[in-house]
């Protein structure tokens, strides 16, 4: 069904990151460099998972692979773009200082709608409905800001913060 596989994907994550960057200016005029991404096995837990973490006040976003896999095998192209779009956005949110699960996902919605206008857009479903609407079996779970998963294995994005790099040119 789909025509992208994790290592393609990987490939494609800054330009995506670049796209949630630019959008959270456009919305709330506010940004912020230095960020990596990490892709990590965080695996799922009595039916539900964890999509992303930030740690504060740290630069490190990671973003669980398992459900990424899942849904490179089981959705196109436009889900798995939206579901990273979704997962950057909401984590990038966090990175801003924005704590409150419930406003960081009020904010994430409000910025999807304004950004893609059209209510079937699948950022708006999952902004909306929340990231289980592609996975009908599962549900997230959501960390507390504080919670550190101990001994994973993290394995970066490069190039994911393109911005980080024009302040040493």
């Amino acid at each position: 069904m789909n025509n992208i596989n994790l290592k393609e994907l990987k490939k494609e994550i800054p330009d995506i990151f670049e796209k949630v960057r630019i959008d959270v200016k456009q919305i709330l005029g506010r940004h912020r460099a230095g960020l990596n991404l990490g892709l990590a096995e965080m695996g799922m837990y009595r039916g539900g998972f964890i999509g992303g973490m930030h740690f504060p006040p740290g630069t490190d976003i990671v973003m669980n692979k398992t459900p990424l896999k899942i849904i490179l095998e089981e959705q196109p192209y436009e889900i798995v773009w939206a579901y990273t779009y979704h997962i950057l956005l909401h984590e990038y949110l966090h990175s801003l200082g924005i704590w409150d699960e419930r406003l960081c996902r009020a904010i994430t919605l409000r910025i999807s709608e304004e950004i893609f206008k059209d209510a079937d857009h699948p950022a708006i479903i999952l902004a909306k409905n929340g990231i289980g609407t592609y996975f009908p079996n599962l549900h997230l779970i959501y960390a507390p800001s504080e919670y550190h998963p101990d001994g994973i294995s993290i394995e970066y994005v490069m190039d994911f913060d393109r911005e980080s790099y024009s302040y040493y040119s």
